[in-house]
């Protein structure tokens, strides 16, 4: 009998659904979201940016073909020289003609060799620009794992509120079928029983509104990670750090703030870059052509023939467009200081408020154990107390009601510990699941 036993409780065991960790649950919300896909392509635009910025310092090749005809072209005629060419040459006579048609086929190479540190400033303007994506990536992670653990915990919040009520009205069940006993004998009112009956009827009703939010949240969960909320190992979230290393973990390492610190980066190098656009820019070019006529063009046949030299240009004025440029990206510096430090300010006054709830609640803790505790010897009291006459019912149902409020509020504490902690990971810029 006990290998038959031991087999089918291996069997249910087995076929019971295997619990997932509330990790995974943010992983895998992480792959159904198409807002941080989003996030990815954008942080790998910017990589590409960046290698096309990097070529630009090196050197380009270019093919080009053309074809010219003209209705005039280039003549050298007998009346040009200062001299006569002899007395059989008439002075109107064409001595050298170019055709009126041009073919020209040029392989080109560019090289720059000074651009006044533009095209290195370029560089490090988009290499800021992919390490900032990153990190917005970064924060699109933290946001929604922050999202997975708040459902879950309030999932919890209202599933142990729903446990209370149900304690609640199974504690008031019993009472009332004890009460409908005495009632049977005329040793109670009946006032005793619709009192009892009311209460259980609002325990009920509670219930009702209570399921609502399980569901909904549920809804909520399932849509986000693709898992149910019961499917879900129970975890504890309770963050012990103190503020200060909470802070300093925040001004370090925040994603938005590096964000912020690495476009702050690439406005500084902007400004380099349009003060380097206003100096003398040196390039190099080598070409190898392959024409009729080629730089003989009284020649009229196919050439091959190569060509290099030195481009040199320096803007010398354009209505100070350089002082304008400047100007605007020390706005865009500006308002961008303005905004991290709001956000700097906003952020730690929130994190205060958190880490006092935090701290009001473990004082509460202990409060609700100790109120817990001293709510069941006095239904215990109360009990015998009405069972002697000596109490009226109201002050019994009152007493049941307290020990069940109390009992709900310990319950809920770990869920709430759980949100707040997933509140100041989320506002401090941490995600677990990173690490």
């Amino acid at each position: 009998m006990k290998p038959i036993a031991f087999m089918l409780f291996m069997a249910l065991a087995f076929s019971l659904p295997a619990k997932v960790p509330l990790s995974q649950a943010v992983k895998d919300a992480w792959a159904l979201s198409g807002a941080l896909d989003g996030q990815k392509l954008q942080e790998r635009a910017a990589a590409l940016a960046r290698e096309s910025a990097l070529r630009q310092k090196y050197f380009s090749a270019a093919f080009v073909a053309g074809y010219r005809a003209s209705t005039d072209k280039v003549e050298v005629t007998a009346g040009t020289f200062p001299f006569p060419l002899g007395p059989n040459v008439p002075a109107g006579t064409v001595i050298l003609s170019a055709p009126s048609q041009s073919v020209d086929l040029k392989l080109s190479l560019q090289q720059p060799l000074y651009a006044g540190g533009a095209l290195s400033q370029a560089v490090r303007i988009e290499a800021g620009r992919e390490l900032s994506e990153r990190e917005l990536t970064r924060l699109k992670r933290v946001e929604i794992a922050g999202i997975v653990k708040a459902s879950y915990f309030n999932h919890l919040l209202y599933s142990r509120k729903r446990d209370s009520l149900n304690s609640l009205l199974a504690s008031l069940e019993i009472h009332l079928r004890k009460l409908k006993d005495l009632f049977a004998e005329d040793l109670v009112r009946r006032s005793a029983l619709l009192e009892t009956q009311a209460k259980a009827d609002e325990a009920r009703l509670g219930l009702e509104d209570v399921e609502q939010l399980i569901e909904a949240e549920a809804v909520r969960f399932r849509s986000l990670c693709g898992h149910d909320p019961g499917d879900i190992e129970p975890q504890a979230l309770d963050r012990r750090e103190s503020f200060a290393a909470a802070r300093e973990s925040f001004r370090t390492g925040h994603p938005l703030l590096r964000s912020l610190d690495e476009k702050a980066g690439m406005l500084r190098a902007q400004k380099k870059a349009v003060a380097g656009a206003y100096l003398p820019q040196v390039g190099a070019f080598a070409e190898l052509h392959y024409g009729r006529p080629g730089q003989n063009f009284f020649s009229d046949r196919w050439t091959l023939y190569a060509a290099g030299g030195v481009n040199v240009s320096l803007p010398v004025f354009n209505w100070n467009r350089r002082g304008r440029d400047l100007e605007l990206a020390d706005i865009a510096l500006r308002q961008l200081e303005d905004r991290r430090a709001d956000f700097v300010r906003e952020s730690e006054r929130s994190l205060s408020q958190l880490f006092l709830q935090r701290d009001s609640l473990e004082r509460k803790r202990a409060l609700l154990d100790r109120l817990e505790a001293n709510a069941r010897e006095d239904v215990g009291l109360k009990e015998n107390l009405y069972a002697e006459s000596q109490i009226a019912h109201s002050d019994l149902l009152a007493a049941m009601t307290s020990q069940e409020r109390y009992r709900a509020e310990r319950g809920g504490l770990e869920a709430q510990l759980g949100l707040l902690a997933t509140s100041i990971d989320t506002l401090i810029g941490v995600c677990q699941e990173e690490e």
